[in-house]
Formats: structure tokens, sequence, C-alpha cells
């Protein structure tokens, strides 16, 4: 009997231990919470919280492909005979924004890569580029890559690389492809400073710019015996970029009644007069102003002008004409209109004044631009546009056409 009690008791604190470890192990292997991405709405769509952050991150971009052709747009084969002009191009973006006791934090990256043709001119004599001379005409097309943005901005305040404030502040021109054909609006790629005060209706800014590129090449006569070139093509500069510690200078100002928004900007080139023998003094720098208006007309149209008047030797004055010593005028208007869901109409017009005096065509530029916008499926775009080109010479107007498909993310 004492043995049988004995070895029940024996069995029945074996049980006791082994349900007891078999708990413990139960316990043990509980897994540990998943933190799910979450959607991050404060600061538009398509935002979500990185996990483990309160930083909210945002990818997107495009692939775009652009076919161009016409005697405004396409270009030359090797045998001369005209051909397309095609692109193909991806753009990455990348946008992070996060709240701070000092405001709203933000970045911005956007880089392209792109398969460009690149239609070649035979350069002897132009800007005395020797190195050129028997350089057939024709195409080439080349693998490009580009950094189009790489900002920091803290509430108002923004470093990094940019396109010009003189530029952007306005705003660019119509929903059209080719919108710079007569000039354009301002220049684009810069380093810069800037700060912008957003106070309801009310915005102003200002900002300092590097500018692009600042360049000067010198070349001997001698270099091809057989040519005679003058003293403005063996010596020139290139380039926007200041020349000095003094950064150029853009400020900016707007405010938006509802149905119609106003702005205005003013930039000053701050480079200074360049004296290269043997060609002399270069008139360099100066004065632009641009002023603006956006008119709403329903939820389906809408209308804008830009009045633009600078000096030809700022930069800004990206549709001077004639020459350094000269001042432009020039109009740029346009407009859409939403006809559908799906389809959506845009339009351009620049018309850029004659410095006849000094050297400009005999009579003014003209570009007119027109497109619609068909949504095939939502992210995917079709784009048909035809453009016109008059650049003031007898026999200098031009059409072209181009076909842009892009799927936007």
């Amino acid at each position: 009997m004492n043995i049988k009690s004995l070895l029940l008791g024996s069995a029945a604190a074996l049980v006791a231990v082994s349900g007891a470890r078999a708990a413990d192990a139960i316990i043990a292997a509980e897994p540990e919470p998943v933190e799910y991405v979450r959607v991050c709405d404060a600061f538009g769509v398509g935002f979500f919280y990185i996990p483990g952050t309160e930083t909210c991150l945002r990818i997107g971009g495009y692939v775009r492909y652009d076919i161009s052709g016409g005697d405004l747009l396409d270009v030359n084969s090797a045998t001369g005979d005209e051909t397309y002009n095609k692109r193909a191009r991806a753009s990455f973006q990348v946008s992070t924004a996060s709240e701070t006791e000092m405001g709203t934090l933000r970045t911005f990256v956007e880089t392209r890569w792109q398969y460009d043709t690149n239609g070649l001119t035979n350069a002897l004599g132009v800007a005395g580029n020797p190195s050129r001379v028997g350089t057939a005409n024709g195409y080439q097309n080349d693998g490009e890559f580009s950094i189009n943005f790489a900002w920091i901005q803290l509430g108002g305040l923004r470093v990094g690389k940019d396109e010009s404030y003189f530029t952007t502040f306005t705003g660019y021109g119509g929903s059209v492809i080719n919108d710079t054909l007569a000039g354009g609006y301002g220049p684009f790629d810069t380093n810069l400073i800037s700060y912008t005060y957003n106070g309801g209706a009310f915005r102003a800014g200002i900002a300092f710019e590097q500018g692009d590129d600042s360049t000067n090449f010198a070349m001997a006569s001698t270099a091809v015996p057989a040519v005679v070139l003058t003293a403005a093509q063996t010596n020139f500069t290139s380039g926007w970029g200041i020349d000095d510690y003094m950064p150029h200078v853009v400020i900016g100002a707007g405010y938006n009644a509802g149905m119609i928004d106003l702005s205005a900007v003013v930039a000053f080139d701050t480079r200074d007069d360049f004296v290269l023998p043997p060609v002399g003094l270069q008139v360099r720098g100066g004065w632009t102003g641009k002023l603006r208006a956006d008119v709403t007309i329903n939820d389906q149209a809408s209308i804008f002008a830009m009045l633009m008047y600078g000096e030809n030797s700022s930069a800004y004055t990206s549709w001077a004409n004639g020459a350094a010593t000269d001042e432009t005028f020039s109009v740029i208007a346009g407009g859409s209109y939403q006809a559908t869901d799906k389809v959506k109409f845009n339009t351009q017009i620049q018309w850029v004044e004659a410095n006849t005096n000094t050297g400009g065509p005999a009579s003014d530029e003209w570009s007119v631009v027109g497109n619609m916008n068909y949504t095939v499926v939502p992210g995917l775009v079709v784009t048909p546009e035809l453009a016109w080109y008059d650049n003031g010479v007898a026999g200098g107007d031009e059409f072209g056409a181009t076909l842009r498909v892009q799927r936007s993310f």
C-alpha cells in the first residue's frame, strides 16, 4: 500500500511540474505587437507615417514618353532629312513632412533619368568653337541624369537646389508642353536661400540665388587657319552664375482675392559688367519685373496673363530681344477648360516686342500653343499638342507637334 501511494504521488508531482513548464512556454512565445503603416493626411494625398516616427513620407513621380515633329520641333538626321525628336523620361520624387515647434519641416527631392534625342549642328564660327569644325548635322540619343530639386524647408525658410524664385513665385506659364518657345518667363535651375510668408490671402517672399554656370572661353583664331574668327568669336562668357559673393536677389508679393489672384516679382541680376580683351565691355546684370493675374471663372474654366519687362543684360529677362543694352517687353496669356471628366483643353500665347533699331528682329515674336489632356484611366494621360512660333524674321515662322504619354504615380 505504501509503495502504491508513493508511485501515485510521484506521478501527480510530475504532471504538475510538466503543466507549469508548458504554461511558461506558452507565455514566452507570445508575439510582440506589430506596428502597421498609418496614413498621414495632414500634408496631402499619398503621405504615410514612417514606422516608429512622426515623420510623414510620400513617394511619387512619373514615366513619360514624348514624340515631336514638324519644322519647329523635329531634328535632322545625318543625311539632312527631318525625323522624330523623342524623349523617354522617368521622374522619381520623395517628399517628407513633420510638425515641429518651429513650424513644418519639409524636404523634397526629384531626380530625372531620360533617354533623349539631341540635335546637332555644325558649329563652325558659332562662339568661335574650332573643335566643332567639320561636325556633320545629325542627332545623338543619350542617357541623361539630373537632380532637379533637393531642398530643405522649415516654416517659410527654404535652402537647397530649386528653380528660380522669379519663375516659381508667380507660377509657370500655361498648362502646355512647349511653353518657352518665345523665351518663356524666367530662368530655372539654381541653388538658393528663400523665405516665403503666407498670411492667409497675402503672401510675400525673398530669395538669394546663385544662378547657373559662370564660364569664360578664350580661343586663338589661329586654331583654324583657314577660318578668320572675329574677336567676339574667340572670347566669350556664358552662364548667369554670380561672379562674387553678392547673390542675385528676387522679391515677390501676392494677394488672393478668391476669384482673382494677383502676384508680382522683381529680380536683380548682380553680375558686374565684364571687360574681356579684345572684345571690350560685356554688359551683364540688371533689373527684371513681372506681374501676373489668374482668374478662376468657374469650376471648369480659368485664364491668366503675365506682363513682363526687363533689361536684356539681366539673365532673368529670358525673353530678351535685341542688344544687351536694350530692354524688352513681353506678354504671356492663356487658359484652361475642363470639358469633361476626361478631357481638358489648354492654350498659351506669347508676344515679344521687337527691338529693330539695335540688332533685334524685323518684327515682333509670337508663339501660340494648344493641347488636349485626355485621361485614359486615372493616372494615365495622353496629350496631343500643336505649336506655332514666329521669330520675327522673314520666313521664320514654323509649326510643330508633340504627343505625350504620361503615367503619374
